[in-house]
């Protein structure tokens, strides 16, 4: 490895390790939320996401103290099997969106449908 801004070799093999670790997180996480989405579990998204986003920051933190040398090193499959695990999670993402906005649609029209035939008409009771 060449050294970054006086980083030792040892500090720059822990920054490796540390990025690689970091990986695998974010794999593990991509792949719990795929599942239960796939699954069509109750899945809290919010908390997903935010887990994603500290994963992301977490890599660029720890890419801050890669030479580009190091860069060059960084096994790519790693980085291409969490990219295929990134758009099988946004996928099945959209789809479960296109679902809630036709339920939605579904919901709206019928309330409409109701308020239409006099259902709710407050003569009507």
């Amino acid at each position: 490895m060449v050294q970054k801004s006086g980083a030792s070799p040892r500090q720059q093999a822990s920054a490796q390790t540390a990025f690689y670790e970091a990986i695998g997180r974010m794999e593990t996480l991509v792949d719990q939320e795929t599942a239960l989405l796939r699954e069509n579990r109750a899945v809290e998204l919010t908390d997903f996401n935010h887990r994603k986003q500290q994963g992301l920051l977490e890599l660029n933190r720890i890419l801050r103290n890669f030479s580009h040398f190091d860069i060059q090193l960084v096994d790519r499959e790693c980085i291409r099997r969490l990219v295929r695990k990134l758009e099988a999670n946004r996928q099945i993402l959209a789809h479960h969106l296109r679902a809630m906005d036709e339920i939605s649609s579904l919901v709206s029209r019928a309330m409409q449908e109701a308020e239409s035939d006099g259902t709710y008409d407050r003569g009507g009771a």
